[in-house]
């Protein structure tokens, strides 16, 4: 049995991702959070859906390499006597590749296009981490920021790359909501609710759109 050596939580804005790293020094990520971290987000499914998605005919194509570098096969794992289902760290990364390129090139249904720009945020601000982590290392500040340092900036990155996204619905739906409840619709009281307001969205919309295959 490959047993787990470290363990933590990676946080990708609302979605929170449990990571390992193994005796091998292999890094892998469980696939229930990379999976609500993609917003695949199905109540009644289990962690099937990202695997539904990985074998969606008009995905194929651009899956492909990643299935022949092997990124795409489960990893099972043990966390003492504990089991735990996962996908080598890069199959995060290929799956939002995958999906970026898709968009370049067929139409997408509501679901994955939904999921293609979960990908880009994700990509973008990968990529903003990237940087800070390289210039940390070629300086040695690697060895004197804070232990939760690049979380905090990863926390940063995708909040800035969820602001771009965040008009995907009109202020009426918004101003819908908080007369519902009665709520003050102003500066000070939209502050106090958007994490709710959030959750809602993804219930009540993004998880009742079908699979498209």
């Amino acid at each position: 049995m490959v047993q787990v050596t470290h363990s933590g939580q990676m946080n990708l804005g609302e979605f929170k991702v449990d990571c390992y790293v193994l005796g091998d020094g292999k890094r892998v990520l469980s696939g229930m959070g990379m999976q609500s971290a993609l917003k695949m987000l199905d109540d009644d499914s289990g962690g099937s859906r990202l695997a539904r998605y990985l074998n969606q005919p008009t995905l194929a194509p651009y899956l492909l390499k990643a299935r022949e570098q092997g990124y795409l096969e489960p990893v099972v794992c043990y966390k003492g006597e504990q089991k735990i289902n996962g996908y080598e760290s890069h199959a995060l990364l290929a799956i939002c590749d995958a999906f970026l390129e898709a968009r370049k090139h067929i139409e997408l249904g509501e679901r994955q296009a939904i999921i293609a720009e979960q990908c880009e945020i994700i990509v973008r601000s990968f990529a903003k981490l990237g940087l800070i982590a390289l210039i940390d290392e070629a300086t040695g500040y690697q060895y004197d920021r804070e232990r939760n340092e690049l979380q905090k900036l990863i926390d940063i990155y995708v909040n800035e790359e969820l602001r771009v996204w965040q008009k995907v619905f009109p202020d009426v739906y918004y101003q819908e909501i908080f007369r519902l409840r009665k709520w003050d619709y102003t500066v000070a009281g939209i502050k106090k609710r958007p994490g709710v307001v959030g959750r809602w969205t993804n219930k009540f919309i993004y998880e009742q759109l079908p699979l498209e295959f």
